[in-house]
């Protein structure tokens, strides 16, 4: 990578966020008694009839789940649509949703450092708790405080990967459905296989001088590996870490040098960081890129939708 990340401050708000308030949490508790041990002798597997109810950290896994899962599952995002889930300070009814789940599916890698003390408040016994990046290659990761870079997903060989560990977990937990997993799981690698063709030639449109990509935050390096793009840097240094003037300065320098031709941002952040670079840079700015967080839109409800509209983006600042 060109410009270090600088991504020691990935854990500043670990403990913020798993320091949960305690009325928060006995609000949630008070709710629902999911949290409470099974009855002795009662099967750990949902009956035949039953959704099963599955937790996912974010809207990007959820929509993964729910491809697999379709009408067998009753998925909830924790993290809404348009939050970004490295700074997201859960609410009770996320604690709810969090004991009542037989499946919980996270990413991993330091993306929600916040999660894991409020699941030994809350995650029932008999929850089966899925980390989708355990055993990735995670860019980055040097131990605890060094977790890495997150964003696995965005290489769609990877996303090929969580469906296929997604597909395991539900069949795990609901063994009588399991045929009904498989089918669905071939049918979204069959359908992920494509996108991931696509991509490599859409990118490939960009001429090859221009296939460089600077963004707001450290989300797209396993997107610009795969597809054969140029990691400039990003603006925030770590999550909600605002950047230093020597940083910014050092970053709108690599951004001249490098004839980039547009910053991009996501709609959970404020655009007026990338705005300022990219008028330091003499460059455009695109403001609405999707990772962590699918859209509002229908278009940008399933995971594939997402990559081809940021595909269609990238493609579109880069070329023009």
């Amino acid at each position: 990578m060109i410009l270090d990340k600088q991504r020691a401050g990935r854990t500043t708000f670990a403990g913020a966020r798993a320091g949960v308030a305690a009325s928060a949490l006995l609000t949630a508790l008070f709710l629902t008694g999911c949290a409470q041990k099974p009855t002795a002798g009662a099967s750990a597997h949902p009956p035949a009839a039953a959704r099963v109810p599955v937790a996912a950290t974010i809207s990007t896994i959820a929509a993964l789940v729910q491809t697999v899962g379709g009408d067998k599952v009753d998925v909830t995002s924790i993290v809404p649509i348009g939050a970004s889930p490295e700074t997201y300070d859960p609410a009770p009814r996320d604690l709810v949703a969090l004991a009542q789940a037989q499946l919980i599916i996270k990413n991993g890698a330091g993306l929600e450092l916040w999660l894991d003390k409020i699941l030994r408040n809350v995650a029932k016994p008999s929850a089966t708790v899925l980390v989708l990046s355990d055993g990735l290659p995670v860019e980055g990761a040097s131990g605890p405080g060094q977790p890495g870079n997150p964003h696995l997903w965005l290489d769609v060989t990877y996303a090929q990967v969580y469906v296929h560990k997604i597909a395991a977990a539900l069949r795990d937990v609901d063994p009588p459905n399991a045929d009904y997993y498989s089918g669905n799981e071939r049918a979204e690698i069959a359908r992920l296989q494509k996108l991931d063709t696509w991509i490599r030639s859409r990118i490939a449109t960009i001429p090859h001088a221009r296939r460089t990509m600077l963004t707001f935050h450290d989300a797209w390096l396993y997107f610009d590996k795969r597809y054969g793009l140029r990691d400039v840097g990003a603006i925030e240094p770590s999550p909600g870490q605002a950047p230093s003037a020597a940083y910014l300065a050092a970053l709108i320098d690599q951004a001249k040098a490098n004839h980039v031709s547009a910053v991009f941002a996501e709609p959970q952040f404020s655009p007026k960081l990338a705005q300022q670079l990219a008028s330091s840079a003499g460059i455009k700015t695109v403001t609405d890129l999707y990772d962590d967080t699918l859209g509002t839109t229908p278009a940008l409800q399933t995971y594939e939708g997402m990559m081809q509209y940021d595909v269609d983006t990238i493609v579109k600042a880069l070329t023009s």
